[in-house]
């Protein structure tokens, strides 16, 4: 691998640091997830780096080094990335730092904003123009327009999900094992689509008081909820939309989408955030002459 190494790109969030090496075509030779035992200051992001990376390949490597996800706090004292920005204007913005080049945040003024990583993943699409729907824990809604980014827009769907299931009055307790039901999930993403007429999160649990929801579907429905109004928010029928996604998300805002009457293309995110990674170094020449 060493021969043929050309760059390392990496990936921070939450607690994982993600590592890829790519050829100079931009083909992956290894990869590796590395944990940090809880989350850390930004002061100490680049030496947590530099430490990952070596023990991972035995050595500092000799190849340039790209970082994106949430080490992009660094980047607080740039103030001309923000909304509205072109996409071929990101990588001019690389910051050097310790020998280590780190993909800054957008920012959108009004109403507030930022992209924690997400720019990354726009990057690797390979798209100018479309309503792009990034699904994480944070799901991030971006409109795209000749090469332009012109809003964002992020929502805490899932993290709201997790938190009303494990605390407060609607956690699962000693409840029974959740199933996905992707009948009742749709049923409850069309009535939160019904945006005059939306019942509050609380419905799911009163459903199951009153006979009306399987206690063991109690998750889907609430999922439902969130994620139906979540894209009722942000688009329309018949709307083109970008999804990015993996996993059950990529299902679960597919089959929202759906019900909504949306025209959807489905995408990976982690795909899309290696083509990133590898795209903004090289359009920043980072990897040299072709």
């Amino acid at each position: 691998m060493k021969d043929s190494l050309a760059l390392i790109g990496l990936d921070w969030t939450g607690s994982r640091l993600s590592a890829w090496a790519y050829d100079a075509g931009g083909e992956i030779l290894s990869s590796a997830v590395m944990h940090e035992p809880e989350r850390i200051a930004p002061s100490e992001y680049l030496a947590r780096i530099r430490f990952h990376v070596s023990e991972w390949l035995g050595a500092w490597p000799e190849v340039p080094v790209i970082v994106s996800g949430d080490v992009g706090i660094l980047s607080q004292s740039v103030t001309n990335l923000s909304i509205p920005v072109p996409l071929m204007s990101m990588p001019g913005h690389l910051m050097a730092r310790d020998g280590i080049w780190i993909v800054p945040w957008i920012r959108q003024l009004s109403p507030p904003d930022i992209s924690c990583g997400s720019e990354t993943i726009l990057a690797g699409l390979g798209e100018d123009h479309a309503a792009v729907c990034i699904v994480g824990r944070h799901t991030r809604h971006y409109d795209l327009e000749h090469g332009r980014i012109l809003g964002l827009s992020t929502e805490i769907t899932s993290e709201l999900r997790d938190l009303l299931l494990t605390a407060g009055a609607l956690a699962l307790k000693d409840g029974p094992a959740q199933i996905f039901d992707p009948r009742v999930f749709r049923e409850w993403v069309e009535r939160a689509l019904d945006t005059d007429d939306a019942p509050p999160v609380f419905s799911v649990e009163a459903a199951i008081f009153t006979g009306q929801l399987d206690p063991a579907c109690k998750a889907a429905a609430i999922a439902g909820l969130l994620i139906g109004a979540d894209v009722a928010a942000h688009y329309d029928p018949g709307d083109e939309v970008l999804l990015v996604a993996d996993g059950p998300l990529r299902e679960a805002y597919g089959l929202a989408l759906d019900a909504l009457g949306a025209d959807v293309d489905e995408i990976s995110a982690s795909e899309a955030l290696r083509e990133g990674l590898f795209e903004l170094a090289d359009l920043a020449g980072l990897l040299g002459e072709d």
